[in-house]
């Protein structure tokens, strides 16, 4: 049983409850049902039947969200194109990506061709779903050319079947790994499933949160702290409030918990392998500050191993491998799926017997919990014997110094250490005191973690999907 199995069945109950919010659509559970249809359908009337790939490129929109569901539910191949590049690269992502055909909302962007969302329905005629289907994704991109990860399906909601419904608030694209989770969850459950806009906005979370009752909502930090420094941040009324998607700063993690309550859950997972770990929020102590850096034990499915501090994991969420060079004829089979690139792109990390470098740098403690460093490309090398600066240690800490909101440190290019340690701030007022972060940092970190630069920004540049954006940093130094 897939989960669109399990998104009929809550579908097919309580036809007049609310299962879709977004911008001015409400959709009941029977409206839900009727448009799924119709979507399948007209996805068959452009020729899509199992195995071939549709890429979707939208927004957050209850028919985006059903559209995805449709396109598993005809056991074909859904391909979420990222909105981050421009239409020549879109197109060629989508090139790679071999499909029979593009679903566009205009709404969203109109960057790319296709078949309009808003046409795309047909009649509503009752499908049984198929029995297997694949889902490719793209990587976030914040450290080199986005790559395509196949994932197939497998039972892993089954555990979720019977979870009571909740109200849900998703703040990600729904086209972002956790965004496509959310909203999986929301309809696995049977939960009204509220869209935030495709671009999040705090002033736009705080109103959904208080109007729609919000009770479960998902976050990647850089939206967590917009919300944390609302001045109309909602107090504790979540009963579960899910973080990850890149490195959260213990400090906002502290004042998420202070703020919301025991609620707080820390993920860990990417693209490429999700859930890896979690960090319930039950098993964080406040008074054992170590609780509020470990991303938590592995997931029971997932094996963790930790080679020369680079994190490598194993199980059923992690991808098949690439998508490139495909023969989709057999994309139910692991065997059509191959770990080569193109244009020059490094080869996936990963081994014939299933073990995928994560790409991050960590370490398991003596009672299992895993922590994590920094990603590997974030790591600055520096000094006159090259050693490493991890740039997570970093931001962590400077966020800890008064007024100082958000950190990023990257490597700036030098002609005499290779790269020294720079530092990006958003701080709570105009002025900031350079040379006491640069002292407090020497005092906690060592001589090694010196920024030999800070630039005060309004803001972090953010990609499409939340996280802090390392690459567009670099950039400002060329």
């Amino acid at each position: 049983m897939t989960y669109v199995d399990l998104v009929l069945k809550r579908l097919s109950t309580d036809d007049q409850r609310e299962a879709l919010i977004g911008g001015d659509t409400r959709l009941t559970r029977a409206q839900a049902r009727d448009l799924l249809f119709r979507l399948a359908d007209g996805l068959v009337r452009r020729g899509i039947g199992p195995g071939d790939g549709v890429a979707a490129y939208v927004g957050n929109t209850p028919e985006a969200v059903l559209l995805t569901v449709a396109v598993h539910l005809l056991g074909a191949r859904l391909v979420y194109v990222p909105p981050e590049p421009g239409p020549s690269e879109l197109r060629a992502l989508v090139e790679r990506a071999e499909v029979s055909g593009v679903v566009v909302d205009p709404a969203f962007s109109t960057r790319l061709d296709g078949w309009h969302l808003a046409d795309l329905p047909g009649d509503p005629v009752e499908r049984t779903p198929a029995d297997a289907f694949t889902t490719v994704m793209y990587t976030g991109g914040t450290t080199g050319l986005p790559k395509l990860a196949v994932h197939h399906h497998d039972n892993r909601w089954a555990a979720f079947a019977d979870t009571p419904p909740s109200n849900l608030l998703c703040n990600t694209l729904i086209t972002h790994g956790s965004g496509a989770a959310a909203t999986q969850l929301a309809l696995v459950t049977g939960s009204k499933l509220v869209l935030g806009p495709s671009t999040f906005d705090a002033d736009t979370f705080v109103r959904l949160a208080r109007d729609e009752q919000i009770t479960v909502t998902m976050f990647v930090p850089p939206m967590m702290y917009e919300v944390l420094d609302h001045p109309e941040c909602p107090g504790p009324q979540f009963g579960a409030v899910l973080v990850g998607g890149s490195p959260l700063a213990p400090k906002r993690l502290r004042q998420a918990i202070e703020r919301w309550g025991p609620v707080v859950n820390q993920a860990y997972g990417m693209t490429e392998a999700m859930a890896i770990s979690m960090m319930p929020a039950t098993s964080v102590d406040l008074a054992k500050p170590d609780t509020l850096r470990t991303v938590g034990k592995p997931n029971p499915l997932t094996e963790v191993e930790i080679r020369d501090d680079n994190v490598w994991v194993r199980g059923p969420f992690v991808m098949k491998g690439s998508a490139d060079h495909q023969d989709w004829s057999g994309c139910e089979s692991t065997k059509s799926v191959s770990t080569h690139t193109r244009r020059g792109e490094p080869p996936l990390s990963e081994t014939a017997d299933g073990w995928f470098n994560t790409g991050d740098m960590g370490h398991l403690d003596s009672d299992g919990y895993l922590y994590l460093n920094d990603r590997s490309k974030d790591v600055i090398v520096t000094g006159r014997t090259s050693d490493n600066v991890y740039s997570r240690l970093l931001d962590d800490f400077v966020v800890t110094l008064p007024g100082i909101r958000q950190a990023a440190a990257v490597g700036k290019p030098d002609d005499a250490l290779g790269e020294v340690v720079h530092l990006f701030l958003v701080a709570e007022g105009p002025d900031v005191d350079v040379d006491r972060i640069r002292d407090s940092v020497v005092a906690e970190l060592g001589e090694l973690y010196q920024p030999r630069g800070v630039t005060v920004l309004p803001q972090l540049p953010l990609t499409k999907v939340g996280k802090v954006d390392k690459r567009k940093l670099r950039s400002l130094f060329r």
